[in-house]
């Protein structure tokens, strides 16, 4: 796998460092539209914030198709006929299942820190942006930071729900209309909803910390613990060691697990989305509420159908990794995790060309240099995912998967 990747480098390094760096143009440009419209249109400034991400997932989409032409396996997958949609009856595509794209995309971003620092800049900039304009003479209302992610799980909640519906009336307006545009904006509705999920799981994460550290049962523990190293005497400080060594472990998780199988479900997707069966369409405890009229049963029935379509690439990925094997998947996550270290090598290694500069410089080439060190950091993951998800699929039957364009799903609604 891993020659595999060195070839793949060698072979397009230069189109590849081209995507990194246009997806970081765009990540840039997206938060500074959000700084300069959110002082209009707070809503639709918040809007672009999401948007930023894209940089980076759109980079790695297309820096895995022109990898895919050099990889036997995905080629084959890729030339194969997969199963109708749900929703619009046609061949399903790569768009259709961008919840299974995103979910585990966004899980990589808040994991990785990208959230956080998108939105650190976002308030940074806006923030300074509001102070600049405070009425010192009490003639304006002042400054406004209320500009970022939902922060009430009722209201992600509801924002999932009327995503999911909203999503569902699109392809029921593509299936009609055949205009791609809806499929397009169907795609951005799944990126908003996951990107408000994501923000939200992640600024609570501090809030459940805090919560469990203050409860008696906890508390209790830590005074159980506190007492039996006080008794060990020269022991104490292996034991110290050893604790905070588990603490640590049990804390960086996100980075040595979540992150790379996130990453490979993502290139698993992208490359593998055909071979995912068609979902079986069955509501028998729909069919049994006979209280609920034909049309709203209809209705129902067809939006749970929309809903699994799109998240059914995402649980293939997750099988394709079950097949490969315990062995492969070790081997890439510990390579994912030198990827994710190229930013700090290329850093260090202006560091030691240049040398100091003027804080002023600094501040100037700062975010050319880390959107240099983050193109880098995918040209040479996204050369891992597609290794590692061609030696995937190898595993799979070269025979098409279930289904055709022209074959509509049994179970689903008119």
């Amino acid at each position: 796998m891993l020659v595999v990747a060195a070839r793949l480098l060698l072979r397009h390094w230069p189109v590849l460092v081209a995507l990194g760096l246009a997806g970081m143009a765009f990540r840039g440009a997206a938060l500074w539209a959000a700084v300069e419209v959110s002082d209009h249109v707070n809503w639709l400034g918040h809007g672009l914030v999401i948007l930023a991400p894209l940089g980076f997932l759109v980079a790695m989409i297309a820096m895995l198709h022109v990898l895919r032409h050099d990889l036997p396996n995905a080629e084959r997958v890729s030339s194969s006929t997969a199963p109708a949609d749900a929703t619009t009856g046609r061949e399903r595509r790569l768009i259709d299942v961008a919840t299974s794209m995103v979910v585990p995309f966004f899980a990589v971003y808040v994991s990785a820190g990208l959230l956080a620092e998108d939105v650190a800049q976002f308030v940074n900039e806006a923030g300074v942006d509001e102070l600049n304009q405070i009425d010192f003479y009490g003639t304006g209302t002042g400054p406004d930071f209320g500009r970022v992610f939902i922060n009430s799980v009722y209201l992600v909640a509801g924002l999932v729900l009327a995503a999911w519906v909203l999503r569902f009336a699109l392809g029921r307006a593509e299936k009609r209309w055949r205009f791609l545009g809806f499929a397009i904006l169907g795609a951005l509705v799944e990126v908003y909803w996951s990107a408000n999920a994501a923000g939200y799981i992640d600024g609570e994460k501090a809030a459940v910390k805090d919560w469990l550290l203050n409860r008696v049962a906890v508390a209790r523990v830590t005074g159980y613990y506190d007492a039996v190293v006080d008794r060990l005497g020269p022991l104490a400080q292996p034991v110290h060691t050893v604790t905070n060594w588990l603490v640590g472990l049990l804390g960086s998780v996100d980075a040595v697990v979540i992150v790379p199988l996130a990453w490979i479900t993502v290139g698993a997707v992208v490359l593998g989305h055909k071979l995912a069966p068609a979902p079986n369409f069955e509501h028998p405890w729909l069919a049994r509420a006979k209280v609920v009229p034909k049309p709203v049963a209809r209705a129902i029935g067809g939006l749970a159908d929309d809903v699994t379509s799109r998240f059914t690439a995402f649980f293939e990925g997750l099988r394709l990794m079950v097949r490969a094997g315990l062995v492969p998947m070790l081997v890439f996550a510990l390579a994912a995790l030198l990827a994710l270290r190229v930013p700090w090598l290329v850093s260090a290694v202006w560091r030691a060309v240049v040398g100091p500069v003027d804080s002023d410089t600094y501040v100037a080439w700062a975010p050319i240099e880390g959107a240099i060190e983050d193109a880098l950091m995918l040209t040479v993951l996204a050369v891992l995912l597609a290794a590692g998800v061609d030696r995937m699929l190898r595993q799979v039957s070269s025979a098409a998967p279930q289904g055709s364009p022209a074959a509509p799903t049994t179970a689903a609604p008119a």
